[in-house]
């Protein structure tokens, strides 16, 4: 009875068309699996860190956004960020935080709190140490 199709009517257009379509999106989705393997980033994680925007004031205090990036392949945990601002020679504020994990390709935003305005100064912001997974 397995092979035997006689009590069977034929298969519509439509089912055609569906079959056709299903193994269509299926073949679809195995060549961008594949392609992304293929072509996917590799090697260390590549880390910089930048203000992503001015600074605010928020109350008695300067709020200067960043956003930490993984241009590498490879992820990276425990990334510390730190900044430092520096008014005519003297560092008048110093802060740092960790961002948890960060993937190949990842962006990871924040901010940091100062009580003197970073437009009178220098500010660097900088990836000081991270560790592989």
């Amino acid at each position: 009875m397995s092979g035997d199709r006689a009590g069977r009517p034929p298969r519509t257009a439509a089912e055609w068309w569906t079959f056709g379509i299903s193994v269509a999106l299926v073949a679809l989705v195995a060549g961008l699996i594949v392609l992304s393997w293929a072509t996917g980033a590799s090697g260390p994680p590549v880390l910089a860190a930048a203000p992503s925007g001015p600074a605010e004031r928020q109350g008695a205090m300067f709020r200067v956004p960043f956003e930490v990036r993984n241009t590498g392949g490879d992820a990276a945990t425990d990334v510390q960020v730190v900044a430092e601002l520096t008014v005519d020679g003297a560092t008048v504020g110093e802060g740092e935080q960790t961002v948890m994990f960060l993937s190949g390709g990842e962006t990871e935003r924040g901010a940091f709190l100062f009580g003197d305005d970073p437009a009178t100064g220098a500010l660097t912001i900088e990836v000081a140490s991270y560790r592989t997974p």
